[in-house]
């Protein structure tokens, strides 16, 4: 994971402009489809999230509908349509989410510049007012803290191309006045979208007109004496060779939201969390300043027979371990041979979750990474016979056990076209028993996938059959069966494209599912 710099002010404090940070980009696969989603707005709780949703229809047509999700950080689920907002519309942008019972929505049935106020009563929203900024078309808006000024895009007279990004004030009367533009600083030749003021004094936009990474990217600005400052492109991964727009901050300071068309995703715009790690959200307790956010490795690390392997011919995997609460774990990273089945090394990551292990070429290797309280992470490495040093970059996010999280089992294996447990699955499975050992009341169910060679029958068979002989592996070592159920899915859930050899083994996998707890 590459690093990137991130506006200090909505993460950390307003002291600094920028931090030295890491950012993981997580899809919302359950809000996601094969049509477009984009523009997230936050309640005050940042516990709802209103989205936009477009469809293409006949004859090139696309309908937006204003959607609602449940849910925090990146585990979100849908709610509901926001019904009065879609009511005799085809176009529809939530602009703001302001109390618990008012939000802000641009409705494209009028093509002006109009801001539309609904209240919901009794769980359905309703329209109670309206807010006149200019005659164009507003686009994506967003409102300073008090709410006397909104920012917002727009194609009109006077701009330099395209969609320009305007301010414009409430006065005493409350009237707002004539749409300010935002200068040749912040507005390109291109267009300029979507702002998300953060603090009263960053603006977060998108633009199409800078040379950037992809087609829209998102940028910052600093006001500074009431002059906009240069824009600083946020970088990788936020932005990608995709388009890259509706940047949104949360009230937290660990989370933010994107809808991007990254390769990856589900059609279209997709939305997407982002995961800050920061220095101060440490395991522990841990109180490490920010100038310690770094790529730090550890020096030490035990591996048996060390003196026997040439450390000038291995590969060195290294890289930080955090939970998916963006908190940094001190975990336990062991590295097992699964020819030999067993542990062959052991290390314990750093406070900031910093680790670094040495793998000698010539075996199966797989990796387990654990944490109490979360599901342990695995990783499975093939590596030949090494003529030379490398290095593999590997961060990790280990899941906090709750119900209806899942992790990848990536060293369980099967004879071929068989459900017999092969003898390299021995540490990962010795992993699953002290995974339910270790939390008495957790309840799981095994899950068997397979690639799409093969009939769907076939296949379906075949994954039900490992499922089960994981199951009874567990039985037989001490697991109580009511703990336990299997399910095969055979080749109707897909992780990856079929028609590699790559994607194909990334198909053919056993996964762990959290049932109850």
């Amino acid at each position: 994971m590459k690093k990137i710099f991130i506006t200090a002010l909505s993460l950390i404090s307003a002291a600094a402009l920028a931090v030295d940070s890491k950012c993981y980009l997580i899809p919302l696969d359950s809000l996601n489809t094969a049509d477009h989603e984009y523009n997230t707005v936050l309640n005050p709780d940042n516990n709802k999230m209103a989205y936009t949703s477009s469809k293409v229809l006949n004859h090139g047509y696309t309908k937006e509908t204003a959607l609602q999700a449940k849910g925090e950080g990146f585990t979100w689920e849908k709610d509901a349509k926001m019904i009065a907002l879609n009511k005799k519309v085809s176009h529809i942008d939530v602009v703001a989410w302001k109390s618990e019972d008012t939000v802000y929505a641009y409705n494209g049935k009028n093509q002006s510049g109009r801001v539309y106020i609904y209240a919901n009563k009794g769980g359905k929203w309703t329209k109670v007012g309206k807010m006149k900024i200019c005659s164009s078309t507003i686009k994506k808006s967003c409102f300073n803290a008090d709410m006397t000024s909104i920012y917002f895009s727009t194609e009109r007279k006077g701009g330099l191309g395209g969609q320009d990004l305007y301010v414009s004030h409430k006065n005493e009367k409350g009237k707002w006045s004539k749409p300010v533009w935002l200068g040749d600083k912040i507005n390109s030749k291109g267009d300029d979208i979507a702002p998300e003021l953060v603090g009263d004094s960053i603006l977060y936009f998108a633009s199409n007109g800078r040379e950037g990474l992809g087609g829209y990217d998102v940028y910052y600005s600093q006001i500074k004496d009431g002059e906009w400052g240069e824009p600083v492109n946020v970088g990788e991964p936020v932005n990608s060779t995709a388009d890259d727009i509706f940047f949104t901050k949360s009230n937290s300071e660990r989370y933010a939201y994107l809808s991007s068309s990254r390769e990856g995703g589900k059609g279209g715009f997709d939305l997407y969390a982002i995961s800050y790690v920061i220095a101060k959200e440490m395991a522990d307790g841990f109180p490490s300043p920010l100038s310690m956010l770094s790529n730090k490795l550890l020096a030490g690390i035990n591996i048996q027979n060390e003196s026997l392997i040439d450390t000038t011919k291995v590969t060195l995997l290294k890289g930080i371990v955090m939970g998916d609460d963006s908190v940094y774990l001190k975990a336990k990273v062991a590295l097992s041979d699964n020819k030999l089945g067993q542990v062959i090394a052991t290390q314990e990551a750093e406070e900031n979750g910093a680790y670094r292990i040495m793998i000698p070429g010539g075996s199966n290797y797989g990796i387990a990474v654990s944490y109490p309280g979360y599901l342990f992470h695995s990783e499975n490495f093939e590596l030949p016979e090494q003529t030379e040093y490398k290095e593999i970059e590997k961060d990790i996010v280990l899941k906090k056990i709750a119900i209806g999280k899942n992790v990848a089992l990536k060293n369980l294996f099967f004879e071929t076209n068989k459900a017999d447990l092969s003898d390299e699955s021995i540490v990962e499975l010795s992993n699953v028993i002290k995974l339910l050992t270790d939390n008495p009341t957790l309840h799981i169910e095994i899950q068997g996938h397979t690639d799409n060679r093969g009939s769907k029958a076939y296949n379906q068979g075949l994954s039900e059959r490992r499922a089960k002989s994981v199951v009874d592996y567990l039985i037989q070592h001490g697991i109580a069966p009511e703990r336990l159920t299997s399910k095969g899915y055979g080749l109707t859930k897909p992780v990856a494209s079929n028609k590699t050899e790559a994607g194909r083994a990334e198909n053919r996998r056993t996964e762990l599912l959290v049932t109850k707890i």
